[in-house]
C-alpha cells in the first residue's frame, strides 16, 4: 500500500543530512557573511544588514549631535527648527554614504526616546516624540495629498525599534489607553494597576481583545472611556471632534491601529479623492490631536531623498507641493499648526538646490528655512565625507554584529588583518555602500577557498586587481538630465 504524504515527509526529514557548518563559522567564527551584498536600505526586510538594524553609531556621532540641537533640544533653551534639511557635504559625492540608514536611525531613536549621551535628561517630555521615516518611490507621492497619505502609511507600518517588534501604532494605542484610564479610574484603582508588573500591562494596553477584557475588570465602560477621550480631544483642539479621522478614531475603540485597518478594508486608505480634499485635516487636526492624547510632543516628518519627488514635478506642481506644505505644516488654523507641532527634515542633495531655491522663496518657505547660502547652513544636518578609520570602524561593527557573544575578536578587524580592507576603501572612494559591498565579495571568494584568518592587504589587493570594478556613484547631477525626462526647467 502506497505510503500517505505524512509518512513520506516524515521518512524525508529522517533521512536529511545536516547542515553542513558554514565555512564563514567554521574559518572565522562568524554566522554568515556580515557584510551586504547589495548595500542598500530596504527597511522591509529582515536582513540587519539592509535594514537599519545594524548600525555603528560612532560613524554620524557629529551629525547626530547636531540633528539634536537643531531640531530636538536646542542648547540654548530656543525652540527647535520647525523645517530644515539633511544635506550631503559636497565632497561626500552622492549616493551609498548611509543617508538613508542615518535617517531611520533618527527615526528610532525619537520614537524609542533612546537618547543615550544626547545632552538632555532621558525623561525630558520634550523628548517624548513620534517620527516617521518617508522613503518616496519616484512619480508617486508627485502631489501633497500623497506625501500625507504616506505619512499615515508609513506610521501604520512602523516597527517600534526593530524588525519583529510590534508596530509603533500599537505603542501609540497603548499610550492613548493608559491616559485614558487615569481619567476614568479611582484613586485605588489607578494605585492597585500601577503595581502590576510592567510587561502585563503592556500587554494588556497593546492588545484591543486584552484591553477590553481589563476594562470589564476593572468595571469600566466604554462609553465612559470615548466621554474621557472626547473630553481631552476637545480640550487639545475646539474642532477636532468633526474629524473625519477622530470620528473613527472613537468608534474604533480610541485605537490609530483600527482606523487604518478599517480605512484600508473600505477604500479610503486609497481613494486618491478623499486624500485630495481631506488628507491635510486628518492629520493636522486628526491624527496630530490624537498623538498629543498620547503624550507625544512632536511630530518628526522625516522625508528622504526629496529629490525623488521633486524631479518628477512639473514647475505649476512643485509650487503646489510647496505651497501646500507650508500652509497645512505651518499655517493653516489647525492643532498642528497652533501647538508647532511638525518638524520637517527633508534630505536633498547639494545639486538640486540649484533648482529648489527659487520654487521655495515663491511659496514663502524660505521665511521658515532660507536656502541662500551662509544661511541654509545653519538649519541643516551636514553628512560629512568619509573616512578610512570611519570605515574601519563601520567594518568591525557589521563583523561583531555577526559573532556570538563571548566569542574572541569582538572590536577587531579580524577575519581580517589590520589594515587589510584599505585597498578596498580606496577602491570605493572610501563610499560606505561600496566599502561594504567589496567587503561581501571579498570575504565570500576567500571562505570560498578556505584562505586561513587573517586574511592578508596582498590578497585584498589581489581580489582587486581581477575583480570588476564596483559602480561607485557620483554626486547627482540633475543639471545633466534632460529636461523632458525631468521637467527641472519651468514649463
Amino acid at each position: 500500500m502506497a505510503k500517505n504524504l505524512i509518512a513520506r515527509k516524515r521518512e524525508q526529514q529522517a533521512q536529511r543530512p545536516e547542515d553542513p557548518v558554514s565555512p564563514y563559522l567554521r574559518l572565522y567564527g562568524l554566522r554568515d557573511n556580515p557584510f551586504p551584498s547589495m548595500a542598500l536600505f530596504v527597511s522591509s526586510t529582515n536582513d540587519p544588514r539592509t535594514n537599519g538594524e545594524i548600525y555603528d553609531a560612532e560613524f554620524r556621532r557629529d551629525e547626530e549631535k547636531a540633528f539634536f540641537e537643531r531640531f530636538v533640544l536646542p542648547p540654548t533653551g530656543d525652540k527647535p527648527l520647525p523645517i530644515g534639511f539633511v544635506r550631503l557635504d559636497p565632497q561626500a559625492g552622492g549616493r551609498g554614504n548611509g543617508k538613508s540608514t542615518f535617517l531611520h536611525h533618527l527615526m528610532v531613536r525619537i520614537n524609542t526616546a533612546t537618547w543615550g549621551s544626547w545632552p538632555a535628561d532621558p525623561d525630558d517630555s520634550r523628548l517624548t516624540a513620534t517620527a516617521v521615516h518617508l522613503l518616496p518611490e519616484p512619480k508617486k507621492q508627485n502631489n501633497f495629498f500623497e506625501l500625507i497619505r504616506l505619512i499615515f502609511e508609513t506610521l501604520y507600518r512602523t516597527e517600534f525599534a526593530t524588525p519583529g517588534r510590534p508596530r509603533l501604532v500599537r505603542k501609540l494605542d497603548a499610550e492613548i489607553r493608559a491616559a485614558l484610564l487615569l481619567d476614568v479610574l479611582s484613586g485605588p484603582q489607578a494605585d492597585e494597576i500601577a503595581g502590576r508588573p510592567a510587561e502585563v500591562i503592556a500587554e494588556m494596553l497593546e492588545s484591543s481583545e486584552r484591553f477590553g477584557a481589563l476594562l470589564t475588570e476593572l468595571g469600566v465602560s466604554r462609553s465612559a472611556l470615548v466621554a474621557a477621550a472626547e473630553s481631552r480631544l476637545g480640550a487639545i483642539s475646539s474642532t477636532c471632534l468633526d474629524n473625519e479621522f477622530i470620528k473613527a478614531f472613537l468608534a474604533k475603540g480610541m485605537s490609530i491601529e483600527a482606523v487604518w485597518g478599517e480605512w484600508k478594508r473600505n477604500g479610503w486608505a486609497a481613494s486618491d479623492n478623499r486624500w485630495k480634499r481631506w488628507g491635510g485635516e486628518w492629520l493636522a487636526d486628526g491624527l496630530v490631536p490624537v498623538l498629543i492624547m498620547a503624550g507625544q510632543a512632536r511630530l518628526y516628518v522625516l522625508l528622504d531623498e526629496f529629490e525623488k519627488i521633486y524631479v518628477y514635478q512639473t514647475s505649476r506642481k512643485r509650487e503646489e507641493f510647496l505651497d501646500l506644505l507650508r500652509q497645512v505644516f505651518y499655517e493653516q488654523d489647525s492643532a498642528a499648526v497652533r501647538r508647532q507641532y511638525i518638524t520637517t527634515v527633508l534630505s536633498i542633495h547639494p545639486s538640486i538646490e540649484t533648482y529648489l531655491k527659487n520654487h521655495w522663496a515663491r511659496v514663502g518657505l524660505h521665511q521658515l528655512a532660507p536656502l541662500a547660502p551662509g544661511e541654509v547652513e545653519r538649519i541643516s544636518v551636514p553628512l560629512g565625507k568619509s573616512t578610512e578609520k570611519r570605515l574601519s570602524h563601520l567594518m568591525v561593527t557589521y563583523l561583531d554584529h555577526y559573532r556570538d557573544a563571548g566569542a574572541p575578536h569582538h572590536g577587531e578587524p579580524y577575519p581580517f588583518a589590520p589594515g587589510a580592507l584599505s585597498p578596498a576603501m580606496d577602491a570605493a572612494r572610501l563610499y560606505p555602500r561600496d566599502t561594504l559591498q567589496y567587503a561581501h565579495m571579498i570575504l565570500k571568494k576567500a571562505a570560498s577557498e578556505s584562505i586561513a584568518a587573517p586574511i592578508q592587504k596582498t590578497y585584498v589587493e589581489a581580489f582587486l586587481t581581477s575583480a570588476p570594478a564596483q559602480r561607485v556613484d557620483e554626486e547627482d547631477d540633475f543639471s545633466a538630465l534632460g529636461a523632458s525626462e525631468t521637467k527641472l526647467t519651468d514649463d
